[in-house]
Parts: structure tokens; sequence; C-alpha cells
């Protein structure tokens, strides 16, 4: 059986630990929410205050960790050193001679955030050799995101259809900790088994749906001019909730994706989807967008939002502000 984050869980929950585990890759969320639980099913409450220990990884070397991890536990089974941001670790592969010859006792967590170990040095292959697990975890393309939420939502007990999934997952993107926080908030709203519509994540998560970035795109996607400059006038002057640069980001995404689709030879919805990596909820946006912006125009649209992406950072024009970085580039899509 492979080794993925469920099959830790479920070996956590039978009380069942490895000696050492290195979590590395490009999303934080499950390397905290693998650290977490670590720090809380390894020991009981009042084994943690001598057998618990957290290190950082810019305050402390290979040397300090082993030491650490060599200890023997007070009055408990284990001792049991995590070690975040790991990455920042100046000697890391140190600790390949740890791995050869671990303390029993011990269970020792690195988390490399952003990070990957180098699978051709040695604490790689000591890994691979021992009794050790090497776990990476990859950013959700789009397309899997809404039923992780789904799944998510699930486990905390809230019903959601995959409707309403797809909606969140569409507002906030991959961001799987903002996911994770809003799906916190609803569930104090709404309780223990009770159900998620589309109304509720617009008034929790205090996005509207009328004015936003997603109706944005589907404005700009038809063509719609009025409502175009209608929703961008509204963001403007609620800025906090409508970051210029995230806006940009997404209509690049979008308008990148168009050009793409446009060049598909299979154009089915649930194909498409796959080779764009987004939903086939999304996909409809995207398809308008090739549908009413030829190629040549999409090119030069992509050029605007790269030059609009600049402007928002302060390089060529630094006393634009972000409501007419916006209505500009909207004139350009849009004329």
């Amino acid at each position: 059986m492979a080794v993925t984050l469920d099959v830790l869980q479920r070996e956590w929950q039978e009380k069942k630990f490895r000696p050492l585990y290195v979590f590395g890759g490009d999303e934080p969320f499950f390397m905290d929410q693998a650290m977490d639980t670590l720090s809380t099913v390894t020991l009981e409450e009042h084994e943690r205050d001598f057998n618990l220990t957290v290190l950082y990884g810019r305050d402390t070397d290979a040397a300090t960790i082993m030491s650490e991890a060599k200890r023997f536990p007070m009055m408990a089974e284990r001792t049991v050193v995590l070690v975040k941001e790991a990455q920042q670790i100046k000697d890391i592969e140190a600790l390949a001679s740890y791995v050869a010859q671990v303390q029993p006792s011990t269970v020792l967590a690195l988390a490399l955030k952003g990070k990957k170990l180098d699978k051709r040095k040695a604490l790689y292959k000591a890994l691979q050799k021992h009794d050790g697990v090497y776990l990476e975890f990859p950013k959700l393309y789009d397309n899997q995101v809404p039923p992780w939420v789904e799944s998510q939502a699930q486990r905390m007990g809230l019903k959601m259809s995959g409707k309403a999934a797809a909606l969140l997952g569409e507002y906030i993107g991959a961001d799987l900790s903002r996911i994770h926080h809003e799906l916190e908030k609803i569930q104090a709203f709404v309780g223990q088994g009770g159900e998620v519509t589309a109304k509720i994540i617009e008034e929790r998560t205090g996005i509207s749906r009328e004015f936003n970035t997603f109706e944005l795109i589907k404005a700009l996607a038809v063509k719609d001019i009025a409502q175009s400059y209608r929703i961008a006038k509204s963001m403007g002057e609620n800025p906090k909730n409508n970051p210029v640069v995230v806006t940009l980001s997404l209509l690049f995404g979008n308008f990148s994706k168009a050009l793409v689709y446009g060049a598909l030879p299979d154009k089915n919805p649930r194909t498409a989807a796959a080779a764009l990596k987004i939903s086939e909820f999304a996909l409809r946006d995207v398809a308008r967008i090739a549908q009413n912006y030829p190629p040549s125009k999409l090119l030069r649209i992509l050029g605007y939002l790269r030059e609009a992406d600049r402007q928002a950072k302060g390089m060529g024009a630094p006393h634009i502000n972000d409501s007419d970085i916006l209505h500009e580039l909207l004139f350009k899509i849009l004329y």
C-alpha cells in the first residue's frame, strides 16, 4: 500500500508510529495538518511538557535535532521531536546518519515547506532504505479543489452539495488553508450536520455574488460592457476584499486557458477540463472567452494583463491607483 496522509492518519489513530517522517512539497495545508496531528496523537496531554520538542529550521541544525531525538522519554512511551520550516536547516543532509540508527522510542518529523528532498542525496536514500517516510504534498490543480472542498466539509460534519463546493472553490482558488478557515466559520454558523448552500457561502464569506472577480470574468466572457464596468466600479470601492493583483491573476489564468482551449482538438467538457486542469464549472467561462475573443486578441490581452500587473506592483506607473488600472484594462480588453 502506498503511503499517503490518509494511510498515516489511520496508523496514528491505531497508535502506530514510524520513527521518522519527512514532509515536503508546495501545499502547506496538508503539511500543517500532519504536524498538528502528530503533536496531539503521539502523546497524552500530561506527557507533552517533558517529551514534546518543537524546533524551527532557521534556529537549529542537524546536531541539535539528533541530540533531541536521542533523548529517552520521561514517564511516557515516546519522545516526539517536530521540526517546522525544516527547509531552512543548512546541514539537513547530515541527518542521514541518524536515519540509519534511529532512537526507537522517538518520533521525529520534519516539514519542508515549499521544498522537496533531493532524491540524489543521502537523506532521501537513507529514508528509502530504512523505516522512514518521505511524503510530498503538491498543490492541487483547480479542478481538484471542488472535490476536496466537498470531502473536507464532509469530514467536518457538514452537508455540502457539489455545486456549493465548486462555488467556494472557484471563489477562493487553491488556498486550502483559507478554504478550511471559511468552512470553520460556516460550521459555527450552521452547526454540526448543517446544510451548506450557495447563499450561506456568500453570506458567511463576505463574497458578493454580484460584484466579485468571478462575476467580472463572466461579464467579460460575454462582452457585457455595462456589467463589466459596474462590477469593476464596485470592486474598486472595496479594494480590501478585491485586491487588484488577485483579480489580475485570475483574469490572466482564464484568458490564457481560453487561448489553450481554442487549440484543443477535443472540446468535450470533461476532456477539456481535464486537459486544462480546471473544473467543468470553470470551463464554461473559459469556453465563452475563447468563443468571443480570437487568438490574436487573446495574445494582446495577456500582454495588457502583464502590464497591468506591473503597474499594480508599482512598476512604471507608481501613482496610478488600483481602480484606474482595472478600468483602463477593461477598455483595452473590451474594445
